[in-house]
């Protein structure tokens, strides 16, 4: 009862907020299921619904019979941006938030499985799955305020709302997987599984726009006046993004209580066709240089961030390597390690980079699972730095349904130039961007008999 009233708790207090910097290549995820992410994600080891497709499709021989899942899930973040200020009182360096922002968006993910003893060694398996694959959601508003000038000569402080800073963008790509596997019985204690599937992602359509919303009625103060508004050129974008299709191969050998895994997914580049200009991030490039003067770092994270929303996006070569302990009695604890590297070519502004993840599961006196998980992952980003997320869950089963729920906390804090310069503004040449993410993903399961 109390870690239930903790995962609320903590859901309800840091639920929302963005990510600017993931929105280039879009936010992908790497769970679909609650166990899977109260584990820390280990999907690739402990995955078994049929989501299992995408990252172990082995995996899908894990029980025997007919069952339904779905998932929904609920990816929320909260930004805070601000300069790194002078502290009069106490005279050392502190951190001034100038936006707080947060968006929240909602996934929906859905698969069937079925698997059958064909001998009393072989088990056959198929399974289908529809999910999120990435997402382009993203949304920045920024208040600007201005002053008032005194005519009697009182002193007075005033902040009229002169408009907003908005930049925003929308589109996501779905994914589609078909596959299925084969478990040999070698003996009662040694087993071996091997699977692959198909997938298939989707094309979609992404718009972003970046724009100053001025006020139609601001009092005394004129706009075209101040000097708080940013001259960046208002711009529209649009583009498609092809479909993609590439393959996973998944195996599992089992060992009295102990499960090896290994498991491969190809890569491939998701172009994009603009319906202007195929040049129109760099143009927009060009056209705020001007307004960043001499800050070379800005403009250097500037053009890679720009240079990466123009290219095509590639999707690295994924190879994950899992070791678990197995809990068949649920009278002790379970433990799962996972290991993932992505690679990416050699002409990719993107580094390749690695995941760890160590999960542990332990079933109470009333078989109610509780699960922790830590997760360390480096980023690909050159100007974002690694990541430690934490993550729990439990479920429940009633009337032949499952019930899971996990929770996962990330933060990250990175530097990055203004969004809306002004231009002859004195500031530092980059914002301290303070991310938090959470995901709340609950996941439902019928097993037919």
């Amino acid at each position: 009862m109390h870690f239930n009233r903790l995962i609320i708790l903590l859901f309800v207090n840091l639920l929302l907020s963005q990510a600017y910097y993931e929105s280039a290549i879009g936010v992908d995820y790497s769970s679909y299921s609650a166990r899977s992410l109260s584990l820390a994600s280990s999907s690739q080891i402990s995955e078994v619904d049929a989501y299992c497709l995408l990252f172990n499709p082995s995996n899908i021989t894990h029980n025997n019979g007919f069952s339904l899942s779905i998932s929904n899930l609920i990816d929320s973040r909260f930004e805070r941006r601000g300069l790194v200020v002078k502290d009069s009182f106490g005279d050392f360096l502190a951190e001034s938030d100038y936006v707080k922002n947060s968006s929240m968006s909602n996934k929906t993910s859905f698969g069937i499985k079925y698997s059958k003893d064909i001998t009393n060694r072989l088990r056959f398996g198929a399974a289908f799955s529809f999910s999120p694959y990435k997402s382009y959601d993203f949304i920045y508003e920024e208040e600007v305020r201005g002053q008032l000038q005194s005519n009697d000569g009182q002193i007075f402080s005033r902040d009229p709302l002169l408009g907003y800073h908005i930049l925003e963008s929308n589109g996501t790509q779905n994914l589609m997987n078909i596959g299925s596997a084969a478990t040999w019985k070698i003996d009662n204690n040694f087993y071996t599984s091997f699977g692959f599937s198909y997938n298939i992602v989707m094309g979609a359509d992404v718009n972003e726009r970046a724009y100053v919303d001025t006020l139609s009625l601001i009092g005394l103060m004129l706009v075209e006046d101040s000097n708080e508004l940013s001259d960046l050129e208002a711009y529209d974008i649009n583009y498609k993004l092809d479909e993609l299709t590439f393959l996973s191969y998944g195996m599992n050998v089992k060992y009295e209580d102990y499960l090896f895994s290994f498991s491969y997914q190809g890569k491939g580049s998701i172009s994009k066709v603009f319906k202007s200009s195929n040049n129109d991030y760099l143009n927009l490039f060009n056209s705020v240089d001007s307004l960043y003067g001499a800050n070379e770092l800005g403009l250097n994270l500037l053009s890679d961030y720009f240079g990466l929303k123009n290219n095509d996006i590639e999707k690295p070569t994924k190879i994950n390597i899992g070791f678990s302990t197995i809990n068949n009695q649920k009278n002790s604890f379970g433990l799962i390690f996972n290991y993932e590297i992505n690679n990416y070519t050699e002409e990719s502004s993107l580094k390749d980079n690695q995941r760890f993840s160590l999960g542990v599961e332990h079933y109470t006196i009333n078989q109610i699972p509780i699960r922790f998980g830590l997760e360390y992952r480096t980023s690909e980003f050159s100007a974002l730095s690694s990541a430690t997320s934490f993550s729990a869950g439990s479920g429940f089963k009633l009337y032949g349904f499952s019930f899971d729920y996990g929770i996962k906390y990330k933060h990250t804090k990175y530097s990055f130039p203004d969004i809306f310069p002004v231009e002859g503004e004195f500031r530092p040449d980059l914002d301290i961007i303070n991310d938090s993410n959470i995901i709340f993903l609950g996941t439902l399961t019928y097993v037919f008999k």
